[in-house]
């Protein structure tokens, strides 16, 4: 199958744990489906569903983690306080995205910022490639979201939002589904698309994986 892979570049990224409301604030090692569709979003200039991206597989690979130290102001109906929290970030970041062909010209020239993560991530477009992807079997699937009850499949097990209703303010997750981040590879013993560059294999999305949430 013919695909687009896009290299995703940046220096810092920060993927927040949807349980975790203040205090420490401790980062996914993985971003959600949410966060990629968020930056498909800034490529395009509008709202971009699940559903409208035919396909959408990715990988994400980070060199390691840090703790940043922030300032919030907490905002009560006559005073202000200030307090200060750690924030893990991760260090040096690399995406694989693997998408239609059509969204080249979305990400070769970005309407808007790309993101990964909070508005201080800043991410570039590295590179654009148009590859092959055949399916095998036994494929090794690393540093991926996978379905849960994926044969072979472990690491840390998560719900996490694919998409979120921007009609309502504050915005509210649309669709809910769990995975498991693989961050430590697995083999899979069924078939599956496999990156012959990479010598990994790229699980794919399909908005009917989702359709009936």
């Amino acid at each position: 199958m013919k695909v687009l892979r896009a290299t995703v570049k940046s220096w810092t990224a920060t993927f927040r744990y949807p349980t975790f409301q203040s205090g420490y604030q401790p980062t996914l090692p993985l971003p959600p489906i949410s966060t990629i569709l968020g930056l498909l979003s800034a490529a395009k200039g509008e709202i971009t569903s699940i559903q409208d991206v035919r396909f959408l597989g990715f990988m994400f690979f980070s060199k390691g983690k840090g703790i940043d130290i922030e300032k919030t102001y907490c905002l009560g109906e006559k005073t202000v306080t200030t307090d200060v929290i750690k924030r893990e970030v991760l260090i040096d970041n690399t995406l694989y995205l693997y998408l239609p062909e059509e969204w080249q010209e979305h990400l070769k020239k970005p309407r808007y910022q790309l993101l990964l993560g909070r508005s201080c991530d800043l991410a570039m477009v590295d590179e654009i490639k148009s590859i092959d992807l055949s399916k095998r079997d036994g494929v090794r699937i690393k540093n991926s979201l996978v379905p849960l009850g994926l044969p072979n499949a472990f690491g840390l097990v998560h719900a996490l939002p694919v998409e979120f209703d921007h009609a309502t303010i504050p915005r509210k997750a649309r669709i809910v589904k769990p995975f498991i981040m693989a961050t430590h590879g697995f083999n899979y013993p069924g078939k599956t698309f496999y990156d012959t560059e990479l010598e990994l294999g790229v699980w794919m999305y399909e908005y009917k994986d989702f359709s009936q949430i």
